[in-house]
């Protein structure tokens, strides 16, 4: 009869058998190997200082001197070279982000102004255009909001519901435009300054 089962299927035993030895032979074959290249590499620096003692016993202290000097400027030269490279990248990467920033950033801006407007004159600003407005900042800032925006406009989005925190939210949003501006590359402004802008007597609220 044809028997198409494997022969790990056929004897299991015997083949967790040769697997064991199997892995037990890679492994003192990897340990003959290290040990093997070890001692190359060994015996070849032994080889290359003693060459370096020789040639440094032959030659002048002067020589001696001056590829010594010479190796540090080399040396001091590709270092500079990378933190050169390792500046210019982190300030490219700034440049772009800032670039894709501005956008999102001025739109949340925005946004704040034409609530404050609607205060004044109803209507002109509707829920439907403040939750369309709020959905397409969320969406932006996903990809190119800095970690902290992010975080202050979710804490932000939890508690803008609560009329009793309303001027505990102003300041949330002044805390998000703050982190916004220094993402730009901009200081940040005290307390309050930026509400003002747009709230009249927010400095007469902070004082009480």
């Amino acid at each position: 009869m044809k028997n198409d089962l494997t022969f790990a299927q056929r004897h299991p035993r015997l083949n967790l058998l040769f697997g064991f030895l199997l892995l037990i032979g890679l492994a003192l074959l990897g340990l003959y190997v290290v040990y093997y290249v070890g001692r190359t590499v060994s015996s070849w620096l032994n080889i290359m200082l003693a060459w370096l003692k020789s040639v440094a016993s032959n030659l002048d202290a002067v020589i001696i001197v001056a590829l010594i000097t010479a190796a540090v400027s080399i040396i001091s030269v590709i270092i500079s070279s990378i933190v050169s490279k390792i500046i210019d990248y982190k300030k490219n990467r700034q440049v772009y982000l800032t670039q894709k920033r501005e956008e999102p950033y001025a739109e949340f801006v925005d946004m704040i102004y034409k609530l404050q407007s609607n205060i004044n004159n109803p209507n002109t600003y509707t829920t439907e255009m403040m939750i369309s407005d709020m959905a397409k900042f969320s969406k932006q800032i996903t990809l190119w909001g800095s970690s902290k925006v992010v975080k202050q406009w979710v804490a932000f989005r939890d508690t803008c519901t609560t009329t009793d925190a309303k001027y505990e939210n102003l300041f949330r949003l002044e805390k998000i435009m703050n982190s916004m501006r220094k993402d730009l590359g901009l200081k940040r402004t005290k307390k309050g300054d930026l509400l003002a802008f747009f709230i009249n007597d927010i400095k007469t609220v902070m004082k009480n």
